[in-house]
């Protein structure tokens, strides 16, 4: 594997995962990581650390906004539409959960966030696992044939 200039092995293993990923995993791994800047976030309020929140708060709110922009509006219909209204109130909850201190929205979120990225890791298993039941059947006609 070729990694980058000065990145860590754990900075290279994600940027190898991000390069071989399906746009349906690409998708479980921006909400992974807005799972992950959600649990910072509520460690940095639990522990009144308003500086660490703001930034790991910063970066559930751009995850937020990569999620809406990757989102096919041509040929996405009715479902891109309710994701860009769940996106959205996350983005406000996320504002007022932090404004107001309320831990439980941010976890609220957090909980949101993965059992969104569940379905899109399912949606990959299932899409892969019909590539593959379809390249063996083409393999074994090429066989047989």
């Amino acid at each position: 594997m070729q990694g980058y200039p000065g990145g860590n092995a754990a900075d290279q293993y994600l940027v190898q995962r991000v390069q071989s990923a399906s746009p349906e995993q690409l998708v479980a791994l921006l909400l992974e990581g807005g799972q992950k800047f959600l649990n910072q976030a509520l460690v940095a309020m639990k522990n009144k650390d308003i500086p660490a929140k703001a930034r790991s708060l910063n970066r559930v709110s751009d995850i937020l906004i990569e999620l809406a922009a990757r989102l096919n509006h041509q040929e996405g219909g009715e479902l891109v539409g309710n994701l860009i209204r769940v996106y959205d109130w996350w983005m406000r909850e996320l504002f007022e959960g932090s404004q107001r201190n309320q831990p439980e929205r941010l976890t609220m979120i957090r909980n949101q966030m993965g059992e969104m990225r569940d379905t899109w890791e399912e949606l990959h298993r299932k899409k892969y696992l019909a590539h593959a039941s379809a390249n063996t059947s083409t393999n074994l006609d090429e066989l047989i044939g």
